[in-house]
């Protein structure tokens, strides 16, 4: 089984599908090609014509059984402490997690105005994917997105389950110490490279989380994800198959660690790794 716990169904260039409907035909697409039996959609901090919103996406996936939704919530919805619809999806069980994007949006972690999101997913014990590292956009500011940033609030924050998406790119390190220090951290792995990953940063960013898999040592904490369109199903799995790991961290990765931070329950039909092992779950 492979759950790609990172994914979106936004329009990022002008090839890609001008439809939601054209996008997520060609999600699934992707998955069946790839072996992907599982996989999250994350909604963005904006709404535009490009970037639907988490009640778009929940419609147009609704009743598929390998898709879950992630709800991204952007600052002025925290600026106003506008999380009513988003408690309502929760009670219907219609969500997996919720996503922050410091970064993308000016604000820090530990702001008071994000602290009802906390406690709601520790509430509805679902867990907080939060941007780390390296921004799509230029006008991004970095420094809130650093992964040290999230130590504060998990700290502060117990009950509370975080996820820091791509692994603090580039400061893997500190991510990695992030996740290794509290026992309330993961990481996912999405989102190193845009499109296919090019020979020379392939290696690169290979080496890199290598080093921080052997300094967590732990099959436990990470989790596969793509970040598709973004970056290419294909490419990102030949990457993952390439990785110095244990067969536990390798089972964690692909698919068991998801399985448990998300409350995926995946098929019972197994589906195929990177390097043709069929996997039953």
């Amino acid at each position: 089984m492979i759950v790609d716990c990172h994914t979106h169904l936004n329009r990022y260039t002008p090839d890609e599908p001008p439809s939601l409907a054209g996008r997520y035909a060609r999600l699934r697409a992707e998955m069946e090609a790839h072996g992907v039996g599982y996989a999250l959609v994350i909604s963005s901090y904006r709404v535009d014509p490009d970037r639907p919103g988490t009640g778009e996406i929940l419609e147009m996936v609704e009743g598929d059984p390998r898709l879950g939704v992630v709800a991204g919530i952007g600052w002025p919805r925290l600026e106003a402490g506008d999380l009513g619809e988003v408690r309502e999806w929760l009670e219907a069980g219609r969500l997996r997690g919720l996503k922050l994007y410091p970064g993308y949006d000016p604000f820090p972690l530990h702001d008071r105005r994000v602290h009802p999101v906390y406690e709601l997913a520790a509430e509805f014990r679902v867990p907080v994917m939060i941007h780390t590292g390296d921004t799509y956009a230029r006008r991004a500011k970095v420094r809130y997105a650093h992964p040290l940033e999230a130590d504060e609030v998990a700290v502060d924050f117990r009950d509370t389950v975080f996820v820091l998406c791509h692994l603090g790119n580039p400061w893997f390190l500190d991510a990695a110490e992030v996740v290794y220090k509290n026992e309330n951290v993961f990481a996912d792995i999405s989102g190193l490279t845009l499109g296919a990953f090019e020979p020379r940063f392939e290696c690169l960013a290979r080496s890199k989380l290598n080093e921080a898999i052997a300094y967590l040592n732990d099959p436990t904490k990470l989790l596969y994800g793509s970040d598709w369109p973004i970056s290419e199903m294909g490419s990102y799995l030949r990457f993952v198959g390439g990785l110095e790991t244990t067969p536990e961290e390798r089972e964690g990765m692909l698919w068991r660690n998801a399985a448990r931070v998300f409350g995926v329950e995946p098929g019972a039909g197994g589906a195929e790794d990177p390097d043709g092992v069929r996997r039953g779950v």
